[in-house]
């Protein structure tokens, strides 16, 4: 008589009502604000740039930069400074580049989630920083290891919020969009997911509304998602 075959795990409810008996074939990690609180790092680097160009922002500028690529920034930037947008870029690079010197600090929970989804299946990661400083920032907060494909502003046409990204980064994990699972925390990055066709974990930053997603959790040390995660 044949042992018996142990049983799955149950997801836990609100994973359940969510996402069913769905589970995702790869999955594709925004950086800023989710897994690295380079956020922080940008503010500052952005506000150094306002306060030297004498910059008065509109309350709904917030909303747009939050998320952004350096080029709307710095397009943003110049208009209310009536600067050149080249030169606005160039002290946007300048001064991010300075801050990342000084440190970079993982999100909470983010190294256990990132180590546990790449041990159930493969891992890429969509950012609107352009490559070389996506690459940089992943391996100064140490998680580059975890990610077989990466996708940034700058190998695709479209950056976010079109859904070039997260389908690039799907196909090229090997699955469909459809079977792939995006995390992320703006609006920005969720409508690009979203479009694209991505199942979506929505975790927004402090102080920031959750966008549309699949289900909304408050940070990535959530025990339910680990426990979905272990279901995989």
């Amino acid at each position: 008589m044949s042992a018996a075959t142990p049983s799955r795990r149950a997801a836990p409810s609100r994973f359940l009502e969510a996402f069913g008996d769905w589970t995702p074939r790869a999955v594709v990690f925004d950086c800023d604000g989710l897994l690295l609180d380079t956020e922080t790092v940008w503010q500052r680097a952005q506000d150094t740039v306002v306060a030297a160009h004498g910059i008065v922002l509109l309350p709904s500028d917030d909303i747009e930069l939050h998320g952004s690529t350096l080029e709307v920034a710095a397009e943003i930037l110049a208009s209310r400074a009536d600067q050149d947008e080249q030169v606005i870029i160039d002290d946007l690079r300048r001064e991010f580049d300075r801050e990342l010197g000084t440190g970079i600090r993982l999100m909470p929970g983010a190294e256990e989630i990132v180590r546990l989804a790449g041990s159930k299946v493969p891992l890429g990661c969509a950012s609107n920083s352009w490559l070389e400083s996506l690459d940089e920032k992943l391996m100064l907060g140490g998680l580059r290891e975890h990610f077989r494909v990466l996708e940034a502003s700058d190998t695709v046409e479209h950056p976010k919020p079109a859904p070039d990204m997260y389908a690039a980064a799907a196909r090229a994990l090997g699955v469909d969009p459809t079977e792939a699972l995006a995390l992320e925390d703006s609006e920005t990055g969720a409508r690009a997911a979203r479009d694209a066709g991505l199942r979506l974990l929505a975790v927004p930053a402090p102080g920031h509304p959750a966008p549309s997603a699949d289900l909304a959790l408050s940070d990535l040390t959530d025990p339910d998602l680990l426990a979905w995660i272990d279901t995989w």
